[in-house]
């Protein structure tokens, strides 16, 4: 057995792995073409009076197998807008992803609706339905889940939960474009789906947007005129309706938004193929310390990134030592993904308006929430079993061995 790098030998990959092949030609002929069509015509930026815009919307509604779609200008503006679609009074609980960006979180906050987090399967880090069950009251109004590194969530469970208590269903994609859950696209199966379209996701609008999609047509009206101050888009009202604000996507945005959307069937793929080589070769070398990340039943993950199972029993050294050691093979792996949503200051300290704790003291809630870390187990346990393994469209077959025959070689050095 060779002598670990992080020991004094030599590591597996010493070379840099490919940069991210993200932009080409394609999206360079997009951008020139609505620079020119701005010369020439004028006001070709923004989307009224554009064509890009209203373009992708349709595109990517099709794509993802819905009947409406909403572009705006960033992932977090994706999921404001789907909530402030709901027109949900003040003090409405929405139970959230224990394991999710504060992106998924702030807004709730921000339309003065009361975040309750559920607990996580601590194989997968999604929601996990029974703990929503349990963190249901008479003020429950939607679910918050996030399809946590590329993996959906067990939708058939949540949307049962749903329809039986009478609450939407916010499907948050943003880590999960073109993953599947039993032959159906992730963001298609609730009352509305939300996409980050930021550059690091597996597909952009330039540097940032967002997507909301869904079936219902007053749910996309909703969101139409969320996302523009409420204008009175497909009503007869003399003026804005209600509270909103300006979300819009460009046709810059929209322009590159659609040649990604042509690349993301390849890009997914690419991702899998990755996924899969590192799978078969720690199976093939029966790894002990390291496995790779469950996947549940029916999905199909779109692997924004790779949950690694470590198994502290199974092993000589803890798992932050592990994954330094596979790091000094020339493998960058984080020991944890960290994003236990209650733990960040804002929402244990109730830090939102200036000094006072709004919502959480609005007359109009009047509930209890506990946001303990005792509270999720599932979500603290997944933290501390699984590890992040970084991947993308750009790694090759022989990336993806040198990733895995690191991986081997730390286990084999450190199983008991």
């Amino acid at each position: 057995m060779s002598q670990l790098a992080i020991d004094g030998g030599t590591p597996v990959r010493t070379t840099p792995f490919p940069m991210r092949d993200q932009i080409d030609d394609r999206e360079v002929a997009a951008i020139n073409r609505v620079v020119e069509r701005a010369r020439t015509e004028g006001g070709a930026f923004e989307r009224y009076g554009g064509v890009e815009v209203d373009a992708y919307e349709r595109e990517f509604a099709a794509h993802m197998g819905c009947k409406f779609a909403n572009a705006v200008s960033h992932g977090t503006g994706a999921i404001h807008t789907a909530i402030g679609a709901l027109r949900l009074d003040i003090g409405s609980e929405i139970i959230c992803s224990p394991i999710t960006d504060p992106g998924a979180i702030m807004p709730v906050l921000m339309q003065n609706c009361i975040p309750v987090f559920a607990d996580a399967d601590p194989e997968t880090q999604n929601m996990d339905p029974a703990s929503v069950r349990t963190r249901i009251t008479p003020r429950t109004k939607a679910i918050v889940c996030g399809h946590i590194a590329g993996q959906p969530c067990d939708m058939d469970a949540i949307m049962a939960i749903a329809a039986e208590h009478g609450l939407y269903v916010i499907e948050d994609c943003a880590q999960a474009h073109d993953a599947e859950y039993k032959g159906r696209k992730a963001g298609s199966i609730g009352h509305m789906g939300c996409y980050s379209l930021m550059s690091g996701k597996h597909s952009t609008a330039g540097g940032q947007g967002g997507m909301v999609v869904t079936d219902d047509e007053e749910l996309y009206w909703n969101a139409k005129r969320f996302a523009d101050r409420a204008k009175p888009f497909n009503s007869d009202a003399p003026g804005n309706m209600f509270l909103g604000i300006n979300y819009r996507m460009t046709e810059l945005g929209a322009a590159i938004g659609r040649v990604q959307l042509q690349k993301l069937p390849q890009i997914v793929a690419a991702r899998r193929r990755c996924a899969q080589v590192i799978g078969e070769a720690l199976d093939a070398a029966k790894t002990q310390a390291v496995r790779m990340g469950k996947v549940i039943e029916g999905a199909k993950s779109a692997y924004w990134f790779i949950f690694l199972r470590f198994h502290a029993e199974r092993c000589q050294v803890s798992k932050a030592d592990f994954a330094a050691a596979v790091a000094a093979e020339g493998i960058p792996l984080s020991p944890a993904y960290n994003a236990l949503a209650m733990s960040n200051p804002y929402i244990q300290d109730r830090v939102t308006y200036g000094t006072t704790p709004c919502p959480w003291c609005c007359p109009h809630w009047g509930g209890e929430v506990d946001y303990s870390l005792d509270n999720y187990p599932g979500a603290v346990a997944g933290n501390e079993n699984l590890m992040l393994l970084s991947v993308h469209e750009s790694m090759t077959d022989a990336d993806a061995n040198d990733i895995a025959s690191a991986l081997i070689k730390v286990d084999r050095a450190y199983r008991t």
